[in-house]
């Protein structure tokens, strides 16, 4: 069982609006032991004004202009102090007030890695995405970092590689999962993500840096033409979404997630 402090890291660049609706998820959680860690790019667009505003309210604050999310979140993991650390970027939330008090019941004391399920925001719908356990078959990160408690001393040993600017939290978790590292599914929803981030509009280059992360971890043999596939059926899903019209977009969504389709409440 969670007993001690959980860190919440929270990243953001310009993201005024955003960045308040993140940190008053996390204020709002009836877990008490926390502590908020927040680390901003430099912002030009009055998100610094409101860190500032809300200060009282973080554990540690980094205003220094980086080399991109990963860099950022390996900052927030030098500060950290909780026996747990899990990462937010700015926009996303907890699903509701109970998150990190219900992780406190439900994490065994052996667990290493605990990740739950997530609800992505694709704007005009929120569905369902059920977490995956790593396996010898994974292709693609089978869960959403926003919705996964890392053991804050594996963190300390095990940073973001900088040289992967958007699949590093993939790398790491390979990693992790080859390391024999204990994960552990919980069934809470532990996040609500907003789809359209720098993975969805930048295929190619998730691609490419999953193609070389399974290489270099030795995963690849025989996965090369399934990568391909889940890669040209993503640029094919661009292709139309460009052309077509919002609404027949929209109807197309939802039946495609029509078994995954959630409204969303603030419990």
């Amino acid at each position: 069982m969670l007993k001690k402090k959980i860190s919440i890291v929270v990243v953001s660049l310009n993201t005024k609006s955003s960045f308040l609706k993140t940190i008053n998820s996390i204020i709002s959680q009836s877990y008490a032991n926390k502590e908020i860690i927040v680390v901003d790019g430099n912002s030009t667009d009055g998100t610094i004004k409101i860190i500032k505003k809300m200060s009282k309210n973080f554990s540690k604050i980094i205003i220094d202009k980086d080399k991109g999310i990963y860099d950022a979140m390996n900052k927030g993991i030098a500060l950290v102090k909780g026996e747990w650390t899990i990462f937010l970027n700015s926009g996303d939330v907890f699903k509701d007030i109970n998150v990190l008090k219900k992780a406190h019941t439900t994490i065994n004391k052996k667990s290493d890695i605990v990740f739950g399920n997530t609800i992505i925001d694709n704007k005009d719908i929120f569905y369902y995405q059920s977490s995956k356990f790593f396996n010898n078959s994974t292709l693609q990160i089978p869960f959403c970092h926003q919705s996964v408690f890392i053991k804050t001393k594996i963190l300390k040993k095990n940073r973001f590689n900088l040289n992967y600017k958007i699949c590093s939290d993939f790398n790491l978790f390979i990693k992790l999962y080859k390391k024999k590292y204990i994960f552990q599914k919980i069934e809470p929803i532990i996040a609500i993500v907003t789809s359209g981030g720098l993975s969805d509009s930048s295929r190619l280059r998730v691609f490419y840096e999953n193609y070389d992360i399974l290489k270099k971890n030795k995963m690849l043999n025989g996965k090369t033409l399934s990568l391909f596939i889940i890669f040209f059926n993503t640029i094919l899903t661009k292709f139309i979404k460009f052309f077509l019209p919002k609404y027949i977009i929209n109807s197309i969504l939802k039946m495609k997630y029509y078994n995954t389709i959630v409204k969303y409440k603030n419990d």
